[in-house]
């Protein structure tokens, strides 16, 4: 009855190494380039509209018009207006320059296996 027992326990075995092993290496690229990318960009979007959001771009477009501190002159509708537009400005560049570095991020998650996997076979088979 033990041998029966060890020989389960080998056949379970080498079915956890074909089934889960290999074949969580073998889905790796797909669920890479799907799933993963999917939620990466998701991710990416999320942390993007939280940075605009805690820069006030939202509440700083809605108040375009209105005088700054209530200073409804109109020196002080002009000051507040430009004051706006500068600091409008500012932050929409900030936040472009972040979008552009997640656009670069998200470049570099697709490329990355690509690259490994050239730079492994440069390796082994040397220059082309």
């Amino acid at each position: 009855m033990a041998i029966t027992t060890e020989k389960s326990i080998v056949l379970e075995s080498l079915k956890f190494i074909a089934k889960d092993l290999v074949g969580d290496i073998l889905y790796f690229p797909v669920w890479w380039y799907t799933a993963g990318l999917k939620k990466m960009i998701l991710g990416f979007w999320e942390n993007w509209k939280g940075l605009a959001s805690g820069m006030g771009l939202p509440i700083l477009f809605r108040s375009i018009g209105k005088p700054m501190y209530g200073d409804y002159t109109k020196s002080g509708r002009v000051i507040s207006f430009f004051m706006r537009i500068i600091h409008l400005g500012f932050l929409s560049i900030a936040t472009l320059i972040y979008g552009l570095i997640i656009v670069v991020l998200a470049f570099i998650w697709v490329i990355l296996p690509l690259f490994i996997i050239y730079n492994i076979i440069f390796q082994i088979f040397g220059p082309f």
